[in-house]
């Protein structure tokens, strides 16, 4: 009885990891090089020390430029990787275990300074890419996107097309139209 009182015991103490919610600073310090080769593990762990120092969190990337990690907190991650890319990372609620836990890391990388344009993918915790179309519905032609305020709510996305691009260049007006993109849990 005492040996399956403690196999049980163990095997209940190999899911526990995951069923408490993760933190961005384990997943994001987990994240595979080759995922995003402008940082490595140790510009990763950089960051991190800088910013628990409360110091600017600016390390030298592999492509000998700066990237500064923004902001940090238990759900979120923002970095400015380049002058021309921006990168944001939400742990989201899933209904469904992924990789036996119920968050999932959505991620939103803004390209470009004057038009710019997002792409957005989302991973397991333990970052295996997964089908960004069962967690969001994401329109067709080119969007900005940025997560709305409550962390589980989803993102909000500004669109313009070829024509409003122009446009904005030409009078300097922009005319882009908003859309708010629910996350399927």
């Amino acid at each position: 009885m005492r040996k399956l009182l403690l196999l049980g015991v163990l095997l209940s103490s190999l899911c526990i990891p995951c069923e408490a919610q993760q933190k961005m600073r384990d997943v994001f310090l987990q994240m595979p090089d080759s995922l995003f080769p402008y940082l490595t593990q140790n510009n990763r762990l950089d960051f991190i020390d800088f910013i628990d120092s409360g110091m600017k969190a600016v390390v030298s990337n592999e492509f000998s430029g700066k990237s500064e990690m923004l902001s940090l907190t238990d759900e979120e991650v923002t970095l400015q990787v380049s002058s021309a890319l921006k990168v944001k990372m939400r742990l989201m609620p899933v209904n469904e275990a992924v990789d036996s836990c119920r968050q999932v890391i959505c991620m939103v990388m803004t390209y470009g300074e004057a038009n710019p344009e997002s792409k957005i993918e989302v991973y397991s915790v333990s970052w295996k890419p997964l089908d960004t179309s069962k967690y969001l519905s994401l329109p067709h032609e080119p969007y900005v996107a940025d997560f709305m305020e409550t962390p589980s709510e989803g993102l909000c996305l500004r669109q313009m097309n070829t024509l409003d691009a122009i446009a904005y260049e030409e009078q300097k007006v922009e005319t882009p139209w908003l859309k708010n993109i629910e996350w399927k849990q």
